[in-house]
């Protein structure tokens, strides 16, 4: 495909997009959680012809072809896309993250002590303790590139107090990993440990694409956001090549009032007022200019945290105001940023679709009115309340048939790719990794190249030539990939395994190397 002169890879072909865009707002995320479980529940619905068993609710990173979140919104968007977890994992691990962060706020009477409302420590050592939980197993957060058996005793990892991976919480199989065959298939005591500083890039051909905004500290109000992703980008190239998952969790969240800013690399990122809550125009123009131009939209799901009750005034004075001026402006500053939500939406709807070759009639906005908007961004302990007021907002019929629209879309488009993968030519491979459980190290060795394939001139000047025998070192199937020229892959020196003659070498065979 040739644009402006620009050779480009066709992203014409292939059944519509599906995106997944997610607000933040605070411990009220805990809402669009059971929003779209109830989505993925339809869905099941849709595709299979009956109700969904507890462990069948499919996972959003097997609907969705790029997910984007803000804020909490963005904590949300990696657990779902970069870690693949299922909801009933997510929504654990959700409810023991706000726990951890924000009942440790540094405020009395409401008023803070410090320049920030929580401990950014707190945020950054829970975002990692989700991780290493969930990047054990390869269908999961671990892509294959970083060990995933670190040791407690390790260096690396020896100041770290987390838990040991539960083997509950998993998310290993197609729809979910609290299925009875997943839980058969584990062990009772895990000696396995993932990788809390596992990158945000995912190397793997099937991963979900996702994509949090930050904010460049001292960023202009109306200055587009960074984007940290999860894939290499036609764009442009990453702010940070080596970002880690915690620190784009970390930066997401860096909003004024709430966390301090964090530095990655050397791109230092904090939200002073600039950034908005409703990552939905970014998403849209992420996925039909940069990654898949050309491409149909054939669903885009924007899901907020709750709108504030209509007759409340987000600019009401509180009582502290007269001596602490700064932070009752920064208080409506980040309210004003929640009641811009919706702003966004209607400008989502009235221009931005049309402007981008969108029908607005896939486009679904589901954002909770009854009795969350009005909680506060900290107040975990009302997550009863907030599931509550969400499921009576899903009862109404007008979310009633929004949600069954998508999910009808979502489940036509999920069949219509089974349709086109099949469609694909098998691609002929020399090299394969095995997978098996009995020697999850073990890797296949070259076979006999096929016939059809061009001959191989080695240079006679080689003496492995002449001798017939060559040293061939197998680097370690743990190694990072390298995503920059300062990378390189260092083959162990202890791991040599003699190759006979291209003529004479025999079928696949495996190679155990860890012993």
């Amino acid at each position: 495909m040739d644009l402006n002169g620009v050779k480009r890879r066709d992203t014409t072909k292939g059944p519509p997009l599906r995106i997944l865009s997610l607000d933040g707002g605070g411990v009220r995320g805990y809402s669009m959680l059971i929003i779209i479980q109830e989505l993925m529940h339809r869905t099941y619905v849709e595709i299979e012809g009956r109700a969904p068993h507890r462990n069948e609710i499919p996972k959003p990173c097997d609907h969705f072809d790029l997910i984007v979140g803000t804020g909490t919104g963005g904590l949300i968007a990696l657990m779902l896309g970069r870690l693949r977890l299922d909801l009933e994992t997510c929504k654990q691990l959700y409810v023991r993250l706000t726990r951890m962060v924000f009942e440790t706020d540094k405020t009395i009477a409401g008023i803070p002590y410090r320049s920030t409302l929580f401990k950014a420590s707190k945020l950054e050592e829970a975002i990692r303790e989700a991780v290493r939980e969930h990047t054990v197993y390869e269908k999961e957060g671990n892509d294959g590139t970083e060990s995933d058996m670190i040791s407690p005793l390790n260096s690396a990892y020896s100041n770290s107090s987390g838990p040991r991976r539960h083997t509950s919480n998993a998310s290993t199989v197609s729809f979910s990993a609290r299925s009875p065959q997943a839980q058969m298939a584990r062990p009772a005591f895990n000696s396995r440990y993932g990788n809390p500083n596992a990158r945000l890039y995912d190397a793997r051909e099937t991963r979900t694409k996702t994509a949090v905004l930050a904010m460049y500290r001292g960023s202009r109000k109306g200055s587009p956001p960074a984007i940290l992703r999860s894939y290499d980008s036609r764009r442009e190239p990453p702010p940070e090549f080596d970002c880690k998952i915690w620190q784009a969790g970390r930066a997401t969240c860096a909003i004024g009032l709430a966390f301090k800013p964090i530095q990655i690399g050397q791109s230092v990122f904090h939200d002073d007022g600039a950034g908005t809550f409703n990552p939905a125009p970014e998403a849209l123009d992420e996925a039909v200019l940069n990654e898949w131009p050309g491409r149909e939209v054939g669903v885009f799901v924007s899901v907020g945290t709750g709108r504030r009750p209509k007759g409340s005034d987000a600019n009401q004075h509180v009582w502290y105001e007269g001596f602490m001026g700064d932070f009752a402006e920064a208080r409506r500053k980040l309210i004003s940023k929640i009641e811009g939500c919706e702003a966004i939406h209607e400008q989502m709807r009235k221009e931005h679709l049309a402007k981008r070759n969108v029908s607005v009639d896939n486009y679904y906005r589901l954002n909770v009115e009854v009795g969350v908007g009005e909680f506060g961004m900290n107040e975990w302990h009302r997550l009863a309340d907030i599931s509550t007021g969400t499921r009576q907002y899903l009862r109404r019929e007008v979310e009633q048939r929004m949600v069954q629209g998508a999910s009808a879309k979502l489940a036509k488009i999920h069949k219509a790719n089974i349709r086109f993968n099949r469609a694909l030519p098998d691609v002929p491979e020399l090299v394969k990794s095995t997978s098996e459980a009995s020697e999850p190290f073990a890797v296949e060795l070259p076979a006999d190249i096929p016939s059809s394939w061009p001959p191989h001139n080695t240079p006679p000047s080689r003496q492995s030539y002449e001798s017939g025998m060559e040293n061939l070192h197998v680097p370690s199937p743990m190694s990072p990939s390298p995503r920059s020229s300062g990378e390189r892959l260092q083959a162990p020196q202890s791991l040599k395994v003699g190759t006979p003659p291209v003529g004479q070498r025999p079928y696949p065979a495996k190679c155990a190397l860890g012993g």
